[in-house]
């Protein structure tokens, strides 16, 4: 496979690295001469994309488990430095999307949403910033959504999840941006991934959805998801050194759209 080397010799850690984005961004990232290390939840497909980049002849490890757990989050960090020595860069990209009513959302809903999509953020950037302040900087990029500033009826916590987001990605820019750690989130809009894919399913197929995208989004059509890891390449590479605390929007005009 023919490298560019935009990310040539840096240690990567990615979430939700088995499907949609993830998966995407980090076979792209391998393109760009990245060393990865994925994590995901699910273990067979965990395996299967391990084994595709491995076909790539790629160097890419993994670690299976959930996100919302620290042992998970510890796992991950300990085996990017004991394989690679370093961490250049995290992509947290692991979420979930539960949907519901506030006056009916169950409780544990909320806590689960919160504890994959926002509390396993805060608690990598935790883990790996003091690996990152070693070796002298670093990114950080985090997935939100558009939905963190628009949203609809039944996205409470995801919503909420996805604010929060955007305000610890701003303050870790603020409070590390001096000793050459950078963290930034992306904002996409409707993406082609498993995830959407279910809800077309769920409305009866793909040209119930349509419309709706066409009507939310200007573009007129769903991202790819290699088109959102070209958007986390920029912010993940040393082509976006003066930017921290930014939110990249990759929502085909989504959020400029009324």
């Amino acid at each position: 496979m023919a490298q560019r080397g935009r990310l040539a010799g840096k240690s990567v850690i990615i979430t939700g690295a088995a499907s949609g984005i993830g998966l995407g961004t980090a076979e792209l990232f391998m393109e760009e001469g990245a060393k990865l290390v994925l994590v995901d939840l699910q273990p067979e497909m965990l395996e299967q994309a391990v084994t595709r980049l491995h076909d790539a002849s790629g160097e890419c490890v993994s670690v299976c488990g959930d996100v919302s757990e620290p042992y998970t989050i510890t796992r991950a960090v300990q085996r990017a430095i004991e394989t690679y020595g370093k961490i250049d860069v995290v992509f947290n990209n692991a979420g979930i999307m539960p949907t519901g009513p506030v006056t009916e959302y169950p409780d544990e809903s909320w806590d689960r949403v919160m504890a994959v999509n926002l509390k396993s953020m805060f608690m990598m950037c935790k883990m790996v910033i003091p690996e990152m302040l070693k070796q002298g900087g670093g990114s950080i990029v985090n997935m939100s959504s558009v939905m963190a500033g628009l949203t609809e009826p039944g996205y409470t916590a995801y919503t909420a999840s996805k604010a929060g987001i955007i305000g610890l990605t701003k303050e870790i820019a603020v409070s590390y941006s001096e000793q050459g750690i950078r963290c930034n989130a992306i904002c996409p809009g409707w993406v082609d991934t498993e995830m959407n894919r279910k809800v077309a399913e769920d409305m009866g197929g793909m040209d119930k959805l349509q419309p709706l995208i066409k009507r939310q989004q200007p573009l007129g059509r769903m991202a790819t998801v290699r088109e959102v890891g070209y958007a986390v390449l920029f912010l993940a590479s040393d082509e976006s050194t003066a930017v921290s605390g930014s939110c990249l929007y990759v929502d085909g005009a989504s959020s400029a759209s009324i």
